[in-house]
């Protein structure tokens, strides 16, 4: 890796169905993309944006804690697709309900960020956004031990189980936790109207803890400040 390289804030977007989130945007020379998305049509469309940036990393395949096909649950709603099933039980009451509704099943390649890690398929990763309906702890696993060198997380969580067997905020914190990572903010003011104004989901944002950034290298340090600004974070103080 080139100096140039190790200078920029790699940023691993799971999930990237639109492309890089606005937010990052005005920070474009300082990022090292790596865009994980399964859909090709999709792909080509951040493909086409890739100039925007000193470096880009784009994986055709879908992330998890396995390696080899994966069924995905099809959903007239695309941004509802998930490996695992939408909840019935749950979503019955709510009108959103018909944006989860089964259309197919559909296989696709999935791998373990670690191992495209030590492939040579994508870089060790500063940052980490998930957003793939439910199937958060299950991504996160396979990272591995590449978490515990992660600045932050920025994920999609839920309260209630808006799918079979996922995993929710709380298991997510014990995960994490166990990484160095601690739960920063919780951004919930544009879920409320999808759920008829309940509680259901939220945006989730983790850093390292006050304790771990105080050994940060100066570049790492940089990195951070950086994430912070874009997250708008309070920043810690010694």
């Amino acid at each position: 890796m080139t100096l140039q390289e190790q200078n920029l804030l790699c940023l691993v977007d799971v999930g990237a169905m639109g492309g890089l989130q606005d937010k990052w945007m005005a920070h474009a020379k300082k990022l090292w993309p790596v865009m994980i998305e399964a859909n090709p049509v999709q792909l080509q469309h951040i493909r086409d944006r890739s100039n925007l940036f000193p470096k880009t990393t784009l994986v055709e395949c879908a992330l998890a804690n396995l390696n080899g096909p994966i069924s995905l649950w099809i959903t007239r709603n695309p941004t509802c697709i998930s490996v695992l099933e939408p909840n019935q039980d749950v979503l019955d009451h709510y009108g959103i309900k018909m944006h989860f509704e089964i259309t197919g099943r559909h296989t696709v390649e999935a791998a373990r960020y670690d191992t495209l890690c030590e492939n040579g398929r994508a870089p060790k990763p500063d940052v980490v956004k998930i957003d793939v309906q439910g199937f958060e702890y299950e991504v996160l696993l396979g990272f591995g031990g590449l978490l515990g060198n992660c600045l932050g997380i920025e994920l999609e969580t839920h309260f209630y189980p808006l799918y079979r067997g996922q995993k929710l905020l709380h298991d997510l914190i014990a995960l994490l936790g166990t990484y160095g990572l601690v739960l920063r903010r919780l951004d919930t003011d544009s879920k409320l109207s999808h759920f008829d104004g309940d509680l259901i989901e939220a945006d989730a944002y983790f850093t390292k803890s006050r304790r771990a950034v105080r050994g940060l290298d100066s570049a790492q340090r940089t990195k951070f400040a950086l994430l912070t600004q874009v997250w708008q974070l309070p920043p810690y103080v010694d």
